[in-house]
């Protein structure tokens, strides 16, 4: 038991210097050894060192100039944008040029709708046995009425 948590102590010192060393010769001897005897610290540093040459390859990519395609397609990709954006603006434009028809069509409608109304013929519709048709002439009722007896009181009647 003794021994397998020293073997325990020694694989956290070696993953521990592993993540500082530039490479297996700047470990310890006494390190060395255990890399060599331990098959889960071999697989460790194997990662490391894997993982570090990856990283080191992506920094490398990255600090080489772009082609001239680079430059190309950055701009192009602007040149897109422009044009959206232009086109987006232009129809904005728009808006207020049809909001003004808008208005001087709306008004003409309610000028028409109002004139048709307003000289649209009226009719009364009139309970019981009287026609609808209202006249302008007053017809004389068969009973008399105040102004016959008016007229009456004149001719001395």
């Amino acid at each position: 038991m003794f021994s397998a948590h020293k073997n325990r102590e020694e694989c956290n010192r070696l993953r521990d210097a592993l993540e500082i060393s530039t490479g297996l010769d700047a470990l310890a001897d006494s390190l060395r050894a255990h890399l060599a005897g331990c098959a889960d610290c071999r697989t460790a540093a194997d990662e490391v060192f894997t993982s570090r040459a990856f990283l080191q390859g992506v920094a490398a990519r990255e600090a080489e100039e772009p082609g001239s395609w680079f430059t190309s397609r950055v701009m192009a990709a602007i040149a897109a944008r422009e044009r959206s954006l232009r086109r987006s603006q232009e129809a904005w434009v728009l808006v207020p040029k049809l909001a003004a028809r808008l208005t001087w069509i709306s008004a003409l409608a309610l000028l028409l709708a109002g004139t048709w109304l307003y000289e649209r013929p009226r009719t009364n519709t009139k309970i019981g046995s009287e026609s609808g048709v209202e006249s302008l002439f007053d017809t004389p009722s068969a009973a008399p009425q105040q102004e016959d007896a008016f007229i009456g009181l004149e001719r001395g009647q």
